[in-house]
């Protein structure tokens, strides 16, 4: 039995790119039923932080093929991103409460669709400002941390993973630099990409709340950007 719940239809989300600097925020969302969650496991469904880049674009692409109706991806490229950081964050609010939304729409979404009555979320904020948002939805959710134990979320971490991998390839293609992944030893790549296209257009493929923005700018004598 499941050490969360004791569901037998159920859908888990997770996130992707939350502490990166570069790429795109990506929440997803899966559902299970007692079908296809042997067919999950013996796949090796698991945790994607576990799994190899390769190993997660492999699975995510059977898991496309096979179950996309179960699937649901809700990104926020950088642009998109940083404006709704901004309106959140003259409101006194902050990353916890655009994740929060991210989440709910992709529950949501995944109710509409199938009509899935419980739902469990990694936990990403010691405060609940996911129910409130679902207020409407008649849906059992369950916020626990590590919840990749669970196979719904451990199944949404690989589809938000591959959609952060695909955000990261386009935004590389699209300005011929290689982005890095992650939120260390960054701050040379983010010089690098300024010379090559200008201060502005780091706000199409960075967040740029992280205080890696200040560093960068600080290194080329560049003014801050201003809260839109």
């Amino acid at each position: 039995m499941n050490a969360l719940h004791n569901w037998h239809a159920w859908l888990g989300t997770d996130e992707a790119g939350k502490g990166d600097y570069f790429g795109p925020l990506v929440v997803a969302g899966v559902y299970v039923d007692a079908a296809c969650c042997e067919v999950f496991s013996d796949m090796g469904i698991v945790d994607s932080k576990t799994l190899s880049n390769r190993r997660v674009r492999d699975i995510a692409a059977w898991m496309q093929n096979h179950y996309e109706q179960h699937i649901v991806v809700v990104q926020k490229m950088p642009n998109a991103y940083n404006s709704l950081y901004s309106t959140l964050h003259e409101q006194g609010k902050n990353l916890n409460t655009l994740l929060a939304s991210l989440h709910a729409e992709a529950i949501q979404t995944l109710q509409t669709r199938l009509g899935v009555k419980h739902a469990l979320v990694d936990r990403f904020s010691k405060n609940d400002l996911l129910t409130p948002q679902l207020a409407q939805a008649e849906i059992e959710v369950i916020q626990v941390p590590k919840a990749e134990s669970d196979i719904a979320v451990a199944a949404a971490s690989i589809i938000a993973r591959d959609a952060f991998l695909t955000g990261m390839e386009d935004l590389s293609q699209k300005y011929r630099f290689r982005l890095p992944r992650g939120a260390y030893r960054v701050t040379e790549a983010g010089r690098k990409f300024i010379g090559l296209h200008g201060p502005e257009a780091l706000e199409d493929v960075a967040k740029l709340h992280f205080s890696l923005t200040e560093t960068i700018l600080d290194s080329q004598q560049l003014p801050l950007f201003k809260e839109k």
